[in-house]
Formats: structure tokens, sequence, C-alpha cells
């Protein structure tokens, strides 16, 4: 069991107003996960807070509760924990609190803990501490009443967690809840050199407009020489008459003349070239010469 002091330590450490990321279950104190803290004694009467079974058979091991507020998965928070039989099954969302870590037992018998998880960043209130009591029946005054375990009580603490600061955990990594976007960085002074500044300098009528006017004085406008000329059109070949495609732009049929071969146009070899003379059929005729009955198709 953990000497006062170490818890103390411990407690210094997990300050309560930041949210619970995780729960565990041990049967010895000493095999408390690392980055957790075991509820070893009751909030009302200082007593082991010792959540195990009674048998009248024999003597079961104990069962300790153990939170965290710097282990589990990242950016999750526990909202609500609440005991139930075991007749029923969690409903939706929920996570059964069944085993122990430290020994890999069924955790009890005859009741069961169940926790939700939810996003840190969609949600602004989670639980910020747990407590057993021995005596007690209902809640302390803040705490909300989670069920009785075994004889003993488990109650819970809300909080707001978009209002915790951020601070370093046990092994010093950083705790932020809502991380606030980084702050404009100040205008630039005047400079305290004569003559003209490099930049003009900028209104300081409260408006946006510190990156809008970037050009020193002096810094030409324009470019420094013409643009240049666009091709002249391609020039036709003489003798015959040729044209190319329209348009401004130009494509890679520029200066192809459009004319008939040549050998078309020349009449002494036009006559050694015979069109064929298509002659006209009767739709019998069509039928007789392209008719084909299928027979050796239809017998396979």
């Amino acid at each position: 069991m953990l000497k006062s002091s170490a818890e103390t330590k411990v407690l210094n450490v997990l300050p309560n107003d930041r949210p619970i990321t995780a729960i565990r279950i041990v049967e010895n104190l000493d095999k408390c996960p690392k980055g957790f803290h075991p509820i070893s004694r009751t909030y009302d009467q200082d007593q082991d807070a010792d959540l195990r079974e009674s048998s009248i058979f024999k003597s079961s091991s104990a069962r300790y509760l153990c939170v965290s507020k710097t282990e589990g998965l990242p950016n999750l928070v526990i909202q609500e924990i609440f005991v139930l039989t075991d007749k029923f099954n969690p409903p939706a969302g929920f996570s059964l609190l069944n085993r122990t870590v430290d020994s890999e037992q069924r955790a009890w018998k005859k009741k069961q803990l169940c926790y939700k998880l939810v996003d840190l960043r969609e949600t602004r209130v989670a639980i910020t501490d747990i407590i057993v009591c021995s005596r007690l029946k209902k809640a302390p005054e803040g705490f909300k009443l989670a069920g009785e375990l075994n004889g003993v009580t488990v109650c819970f603490k809300m909080g707001n967690v978009q209002d915790s600061q951020s601070s370093p955990d046990a092994n010093g990594r950083s705790y932020n809840v809502a991380p606030s976007p980084p702050d404009r960085p100040p205008r630039p002074a005047p400079p305290i050199t004569g003559g003209a500044p490099m930049y003009p300098s900028i209104a300081s009528d409260g408006g946006d407009h510190d990156y809008e006017i970037l050009k020193p004085p002096g810094y030409p406008t324009g470019p420094s020489r013409p643009a240049p000329k666009p091709p002249a059109p391609p020039v036709p070949h003489q003798g015959s008459t040729t044209s190319t495609l329209s348009g401004s732009t130009t494509s890679n049929l520029d200066g192809v003349p459009f004319i008939p071969n040549p050998k078309f146009l020349n009449s002494t070899t036009a006559d050694r070239f015979q069109f064929p003379v298509i002659k006209a059929k009767t739709m019998q005729q069509i039928l007789n010469e392209y008719d084909y009955p299928f027979n050796v198709e239809r017998q396979t």
C-alpha cells in the first residue's frame, strides 16, 4: 500500500480540475500501472477502499480502482460511469471494466462497472474525480452517484474541461485542452535613419492592410520591353488556289495547302483512271445473288 506522502505527491501532479482519461482495476496496490493513481482509501471514513465481493466460502482477492489523467487514448476522456448488474448488457457507447490489469482475473461476478469515453474536443464536461464511500449511501455534495458495488458507494465529480489550464503531467508532457490560435506578430517599428524608407509606411487606421503594399517607391510598374509580335501568316503557293484554317490561334496545319492531287487535274493522265459503272439491280436479283440458307449452322 502506498504511503500518505506518496499519495500526496501524486495528487499534486494530478489536480482535480483535469479530466480523467483512463480507469483500471487491480488486485494488488503495488502493481498499479504507471501513470495511474489507486483509490486506496474511502472518502468518508478513511478506510480501506477494497471493492472485493464478499463470499461465505472463501475470501476473494482485493479489487481497487485506479484512475489516470495522462494515460489512455489520445483526446479521449471519461464522461460517465455507473454500476450495472451482470444480467444486463452495457448501453451503446459504454465499455466494461471487467478484468484486473495485474492478474487478468474477472473483476466481479454479480456487478460490473461501465464507463463512457468521449472526444475531448466535442464535450465541455467530463469526470474529474472518482471517490469510494464506505458508509454514505448517497453522493456527497458536488458528486454524483455511480452506484453501489459490494457494500460501498462509488461516486464521481463532473467538471468543465474546457476551462482547465495547460500543465505538465508526470512524464513532463504538456496537457492542452483547448489550444488557442497564436497571437498575431507585432507590426515592424519605423526606421530610425533618415531618407526614403525601403517599404511604404502602413496605415494605422486599424484595418487589416499589413500585407497589401509591398513594392518600394520607384519600382517599375510594367515590363521593360514590349511584348513580341505574333507570327506572320504563311504565304500561299503561287499558281494554285489554296486556303488554310481560319482563326487567330496557330496549329500544326498552318501553311498546308488544301488543293486536289495534281494527277487528277492533269488532262494527259485523266484517261488512265476508269471509274466503275454501278449497275442497278432489283430486289429479286440481290436476293438470288447474296442469299444464304444457313443449313449447316442449323444442324450443329
